[in-house]
């Protein structure tokens, strides 16, 4: 990458629509399910709506006052689809998913807001066949940030369909660390009556099998499909003149 994309993209960060976005995920969001669960689960779905709604906000707001390219939309939505069906087709096989694949794959084609859109709204699509629950603004979050930090990452080509293997290694990372800092500390809110060290250590222990099968899935999703899918979208994106 040349100096002057990394000027480019170093400008693109400081500008207030950056801030609005990270300000909507890292504040935001998070305070809605932690305000969900101390309302309780009555409200749940309340908060899973809301946090749609916010998950949306960075997106809108990523293009500054112009209109959305209906076909970009098209193309986002279509991706959105593609990692719902990646989860539940593979709803025989427990703790193996790999719609963060599908989600990071999305994040590297259209950006952080992009990402974090694709993840969120995947995740609670999704739900209604695996099941709506307390866990379902914690899940919408972990894998929006999932979509957010690997757009991030793609933007700094630390990510990119030029370097599968290490594409994949980073994704693998990334969906276990994500998995365990926020959805195994949802199961320590909502499974335990009182906050033992002992307990919630057996938690956190609990779900490394779990996050480390979800994040292989993951892990091979990229390896196999980042390159094919990103050459394809990059195709759409030339040929149709889709800007995002």
């Amino acid at each position: 990458m040349n100096e002057q994309a990394v000027l480019k993209q170093n400008k693109t960060a400081r500008k207030p629509s950056f801030w609005i976005s990270l300000a909507i995920i890292v504040i935001l969001i998070p305070a809605t399910g932690v305000l969900a669960y101390l309302l309780g689960d009555r409200h749940l779905y309340i908060a899973s709506v809301i946090i749609m709604i916010l998950a949306m906000i960075p997106f809108f707001v990523a293009f500054e006052g112009r209109k959305p390219d209906a076909r970009f939309l098209a193309i986002l939505a279509v991706m959105t689809v593609i990692a719902i069906v990646s989860r539940v087709a593979f709803i025989w096989l427990p703790n193996f998913k790999p719609m963060a694949g599908i989600i990071i794959i999305t994040a590297v084609a259209f950006g952080p807001e992009a990402g974090f859109m694709c993840g969120s709204l995947s995740m609670i699509a999704s739900n209604i066949i695996f099941g709506q629950g307390p866990w379902t603004p914690w899940q919408m979050f972990c894998y929006g940030m999932i979509g957010f930090i690997a757009g991030f990452l793609a933007k700094g080509y630390i990510i990119s369909k030029k370097h599968s293997i290490r594409s994949a290694v980073i994704s693998f990372f990334l969906v276990f660390v994500l998995s365990t800092i926020v959805l195994d500390t949802c199961s320590v809110f909502y499974y335990m009556t009182s906050v033992q060290a002992e307990s919630v250590i057996a938690i956190y222990i609990a779900g490394i099998p779990v996050n480390t099968s979800n994040a292989i899935a993951s892990a091979l999703c990229v390896f196999l499909l980042l390159k094919p899918i990103s050459a394809m979208l990059d195709r759409i994106k030339m040929k149709y003149g889709v800007e995002y």
